[in-house]
């Protein structure tokens, strides 16, 4: 016989109780190899397998002539079956199998907090799994180990006679596919005969958990036979059935049931063995019967049935001879394929549920009530799994809380019964649970224990942070993210993509940086500036308008959508697109109660609003991208009045949400939030998002100064509180636009005739903010004043749009002789910025 031994195929004339023995013990000894597999590994490795079994690849081939020798289903039947197997095996569909029965698969990586919960969880792979396998569907085994090597454990598949070569396939394509070792090296496959009890104790002695898939018999001898330290999972044989609820129209219904018992022959737990049509007449089943058996001689021509054992057609012919007796007293009607065995469909008054002997064997009968179906059910109990429905959603689902009781755990539209939807139970339980241990750190890490770990974790996993090393990192630049941020540089990241979301940072430059979160991240950053917001008063009743540019990688107005339902209020997102008279209009006409926009639009629409004397409800203006100028504030208030005006949050969109403000805070002073770890160093902002773990950031310069304040806040609030002093890098926020220094310096450096120095200069103008660019020239002309704005709207897009729109008046440009710019007397050095508002 043939096994697979951790990574090679090997020959023997017996498999001996000491020779299984000698492999669980290998299986042991591979086990940390298996639990050291990266993030994203499994399924980047399971997907390229299944590549190999794709329609055309010389392994799918193979793999077909020995499914078709080994096994009793038609040729068709045993290629669809095969062609399921890539998409199975699909990396995407795989993370998400893993989130949706697994709950917190990052807990895999190492403790992380659960929402709502004041502790850590880890789920920790129980170490060699055994896996026991039916032959009746070849890939219930290749499912139950993809599970295994998902949890990271090491694996040993006890396969059946009935197509026990197939998982030899399967594992030396795992082999090939698989360059570090961690799945195929920790995987070994035998065949033995069923009741071998020496060998049956010599596998159990040897792992930490089993996976039983089979009859109640072969469960019921491995749970008597394991010891104590196992944890054995078993999943015994089940019975289905279909029901046409009533009221429903029969048309095409039996069709549909036809398919169900047709796939894999009846020999899957969720294939039906009887249809009960209910609120129907007998007759209603004899026309359903004939239709029944019309579609099965449909289905045979393209899909033809199973060889069948001369046992199996003795069994075919029993319930046939019964069904004539019945049908000669009035009792059924048999509709078949005599003399041939393809399909026997049985319209019956009895309406006691039966097992079929399966082989396109389907009883038909009528019942009331669904209440009258339980009853009939009853005697199965424990021993019925899928219930197809043909009905409303509602009626499935109520139809369902009835048998629950019953052990039916799964309902399925009626034609879709084989077709279980990722992310459903298997018999109630969710299996890739089985298959970890769940370890639970009680008490709540401070933010400093959070961050060591979070630092620990990216050192593992990205090569960036491995590279700079250090227990405590050193401080992470704006430099430092656009030299290795996506989609060019992905040395950041500690794990594949996923879903998720690119963000530019610091608006539209020469050279943006972006950031990425997952979704789970992004979903999480969301939340936090929802709270945010209903921190700052926001919260159920209020009609909230969005007021965010839309577009260009930018976050605000993406983000605030995504925020507002954790508020409780209603979104108009209307954005600042449009021209501000159509956004005052819709102001106005919803009758908005809070503003949430850049301070240099939302002075634009209050202006507007003045204009034409609408009364407008705002009792609330939030406020984000840009510093909100007292002289702003004021005529805000004085155009809504009572309005209170504060800052949406203090929040990047490299780092999220960092702080937020309550009603009793002053302007610039934030509460710190609690996924935060924020620092001043220097007087500069430093902080880690501790929930931030696909593209880190530990101790971020955020580019503003700041100060601790250590009186508590009036409101109660436990948070710390700190204060924003001002900008300490070389970016400009004004009129909505991001303006980076480096921006007006390559603009400089290709106008001939300017020297290099330079000052940008920010004022009002009124209430808009207005910029004046001091520039160096030996010799003064109109035109150098042209080239030079027109070489700087090329290389901020924020720019451009904030003129255009209006937000920001025409920018001044003096120009002075060389040296003419007043210089730090100190240093001899410009100041390159000046901000005078």
């Amino acid at each position: 016989m043939k096994l697979y031994l951790f990574g090679r195929t090997v020959e023997k004339a017996q498999l001996s109780v000491e020779d299984l023995r000698a492999a669980m013990r290998r299986a042991r000894e591979s086990a940390p190899l298996a639990a050291a597999a990266p993030s994203g590994y499994a399924p980047a490795v399971l997907e390229r397998t299944g590549r190999l079994f794709r329609r055309g690849a010389p392994l799918r081939r193979r793999a077909l002539a020995i499914l078709r020798e080994d096994l009793p289903f038609s040729a068709p039947v045993v290629e669809d079956t095969l062609d399921l197997l890539p998409g199975l095996l699909d990396a995407g569909e795989l993370r998400r199998r893993m989130e949706l029965e697994l709950f917190l698969p990052e807990a895999l990586e190492g403790f992380v907090p659960r929402p709502g919960y004041a502790g850590a969880l880890r789920a920790a792979p129980r170490g060699v799994v055994l896996h026991v396998g039916a032959g009746n569907i070849f890939l219930g085994l290749i499912d139950s180990l993809v599970l295994g090597l998902l949890t990271r454990n090491a694996n040993v598949l006890k396969v059946s006679s009935a197509g026990s070569r197939f998982p030899l396939l399967f594992a030396d394509a795992l082999r090939r596919c698989d360059p570090k070792g961690h799945l195929s090296r920790t995987l070994a496959v035998f065949s033995w005969k069923g009741g071998s009890e020496a060998l049956e104790r010599a596998a159990l002695a040897g792992c930490d958990a089993a996976m039983i898939w089979g009859g109640d018999e072969a469960v019921a001898g491995y749970r008597r036979l394991a010891p104590p330290k196992v944890h054995l999972a078993g999943f015994g044989a089940r019975v289905s059935l279909a029901v046409a609820l009533p009221g429903v129209p029969l048309e095409g219904l039996a069709a549909k049931a036809a398919f169900d018992a047709s796939r894999w022959d009846q020999s899957a737990c969720s294939s039906p063995h009887a249809v009960y049509l209910l609120g129907a007449r007998f007759e209603d089943a004899r026309r359903f019967a004939r239709e029944m058996g019309e579609a099965f001689r449909t289905i045979q021509k393209g899909y033809p049935q199973s060889r069948l054992s001369e046992d199996e057609k003795v069994e075919i012919t029993r319930v046939r001879q019964l069904a004539k007796v019945d049908a000669a007293l009035g009792n059924a009607a048999l509709f078949d394929s005599f003399p041939a065995p393809h399909w026997t469909v049985v319209a019956e008054k009895d309406p006691a549920f039966k097992a079929s002997p399966m082989n396109r064997v389907v009883s038909v009968k009528t019942l009331p009530s669904a209440a009258r179906l339980r009853e009939v059910l009853a005697p199965w109990k424990g021993q019925l799994q899928s219930v197809g429905v043909a009905g409303p959603a509602a009626g499935r689902e109520a139809l369902l809380a009835l048998l629950v009781p019953l052990g039916v755990t799964r309902a399925a539209p009626m034609g879709r019964m084989l077709a279980s939807e990722t992310g459903s139970p298997h018999d109630g339980t969710f299996p890739m649970r089985e298959l970890v241990v769940w370890a639970a750190s009680e008490g709540t890490p401070s933010k400093e224990e959070r961050a060591a770990e979070l630092a620990r974790f990216a050192r593992e996993h990205s090569p960036f942070y491995r590279k700079r090393g250090r227990a405590r990192p050193p401080l992470l630049s704006k430099e430092d993210l656009l030299a290795h941020s996506p989609p060019g540089r992905r040395d950041m990241f500690t794990g594949p993509f996923r879903g998720g979301v690119f963000f530019a940072s610091g608006g539209s430059t020469g050279k943006p940086k972006y950031v990425f979160y997952d979704a789970a991240e992004y979903d999480e950053v969301c939340r936090d500036l929802g709270l945010a917001m209903a921190a700052g008063g926001l919260g159920q009743g209020d009609v909230a308008a969005n007021l965010f540019v839309p577009g260009n990688l930018w976050s605000s107005f993406l983000s605030i959508e995504k925020a507002l339902p954790h508020t409780g209020a209603v979104s108009v997102p209307i954005g600042s697109a449009l021209e501000v008279s159509q956004v005052v209009g819709y102001l106005h006409e919803f009758r908005a109660t809070a503003l949430i926009g850049l301070p240099s639009f939302l002075v634009k629409a209050a202006e507007e609003a003045l204009r034409r004397k609408l009364c407008i409800p705002v009792r609330l203006i939030f406020y984000g991208g840009e510093r909100m100028a007292p002289s702003m504030e004021r005529f805000l208030k004085k155009v809504f009045p009572g309005a209170r005006v504060r800052s949406a949050a203090y929040a990047t969109a490299d780092a999220g949400v960092v702080g937020f403000q309550c009603p009793r805070c002053a302007p610039g002073v934030h509460h710190v939030c609690e996924d935060q770890l924020l620092e001043v160093v220097a007087g500069e902002l430093v902080t880690t998002p501790l929930k931030k773990r696909l593209m880190p950031l530990l101790r971020f310069r955020l580019g503003d100064l700041g100060r601790w304040l250590e009186k508590p806040c009036p409101c109660g609030r436990p948070e710390p509180l700190f204060e924003l002093l001002g900008r300490c890098d070389d970016r400009v926020h004004a009129g909505g636009a991001h303006l980076f220094v480096s921006d007006v310096q390559e603009a400089v450096d290709r106008v001939p005739g300017l020297s290099p120095g330079f000052q940008i200069v920010v004022s009002k103008k009124g209430r808009l903010d207005r910029l004046t660019f001091r520039l160096e020239a030996s010799k003064r002309s109109e035109a150098l004043r042209t080239r030079f704005l027109a070489e700087l709207r090329k290389r901020c897009a924020d720019l451009a749009v904030s003129l255009d729109k209006g937000w920001l008046p025409e920018p001044e440009v003096e120009l002075l002789a060389p040296e003419g710019i007043q210089r730090i007397a100190r240093t001899g050095k410009l100041k390159r910025v000046v901000d005078e508002r």
